[in-house]
């Protein structure tokens, strides 16, 4: 991987077909005002991880989408044709040798104001990733089939979960159409994030961090797949004794719903529930291969197997 000395680029700016892959340090490290203030002087499409969902809404002009989940995201990118690729915020979510496709400058969080005004895209590549998913996505969303079609069942957490909530998923199958598809408006400064997805795999983390969110008083969607693991069930065992209030959805390619409609309804009942409430949710998983042959393998988490 070749590297550019970010002191150097500071000093003396840079203009050409360039482009950002923002990570999640930068909403961790409160830099989401200074990202969007350098991506505006600029002119700069931005990438992001699945860690950091919401830097920009999904219909922003500076929106590349989210990736490093498939073997293919960068190079349907055209990443290959790019002059600089500046990375900000990433922790160990993707490997160096997917992204690094072009030169390679590191800007830190803390960085991006003073960077503001000295990288400028004149041109950026031609992006075929965001219209092979939206072609998956956007239809799946208005979906009417039972099982859900997947990106129906990402789209309906996200209609259900109220302002302040948050959706935490297992690494694997669920978590990669969270990821993909959950419907993100673009963050405000300091507001917790909505969704979470996490960079390894640990068995029952999704329940840990939905349990962890309701103990802060939000409401909280935990999104796994059936049957439960054992982790996952300790999980709610820890959760019911402390009376806390959060939702399970077991994603299982079986089952049955009165409609596709039923599906928001029921999450939306369950978060006024008390207590833990086990959502059993049929969702068509075989449709995952829709985004394999969209965009590659999966090599998130390993893949996942």
């Amino acid at each position: 991987m070749l590297r550019v000395d970010a002191d150097a680029l500071l000093r003396h700016g840079t203009e050409g077909c360039v482009v950002v892959l923002a990570g999640p340090r930068v909403i961790d490290d409160g830099a989401l005002d200074a990202l969007r203030s350098f991506a505006a002087a600029g002119a700069l499409g931005i990438a992001n991880t699945w860690g950091a969902k919401g830097v920009f809404s999904w219909d922003s002009p500076h929106h590349l989408g989210t990736c490093g989940l498939q073997a293919h995201d960068f190079e349907l990118l055209g990443w290959e044709d790019a002059d600089l690729i500046v990375t900000t915020g990433l922790t160990d979510e993707v490997e160096p040798d997917r992204y690094a496709l072009a030169p390679v400058v590191d800007l830190a969080p803390s960085a991006l104001v003073d960077a503001i005004g000295t990288v400028r895209a004149d041109r950026t590549p031609t992006n075929d990733l965001y219209p092979r998913l939206a072609a998956i996505a956007q239809p799946g969303y208005v979906d009417d089939k039972v099982p859900l079609h997947p990106a129906r069942a990402s789209a309906d957490l996200g209609a259900a979960l109220p302002v302040g909530g948050l959706v935490a998923a297992d690494p694997g199958v669920a978590g990669l159409w969270v990821a993909r598809t959950f419907p993100t408006p673009a963050l405000d400064p300091g507001s917790p994030r909505r969704v979470v997805v996490p960079a390894a795999r640990e068995p029952g983390v999704a329940v840990r961090l939905a349990a962890d969110a309701a103990r802060a008083g939000r409401p909280a969607i935990a999104v796994t797949t059936a049957p439960l693991d054992a982790e996952t069930l300790a999980g709610i065992d820890v959760a019911t004794d402390e009376s806390l209030d959060l939702v399970v959805a077991a994603w299982h390619d079986t089952g049955s719903l009165a409609d596709a409609a039923a599906h928001a309804a029921q999450l939306t009942g369950a978060l006024d529930a008390p207590g833990v409430t086990i959502v059993e949710v049929p969702v068509a998983l075989a449709d995952t291969r829709l985004l394999v042959e969209a965009a590659g393998d999966v090599v998130a988490w390993g893949g996942i197997g």
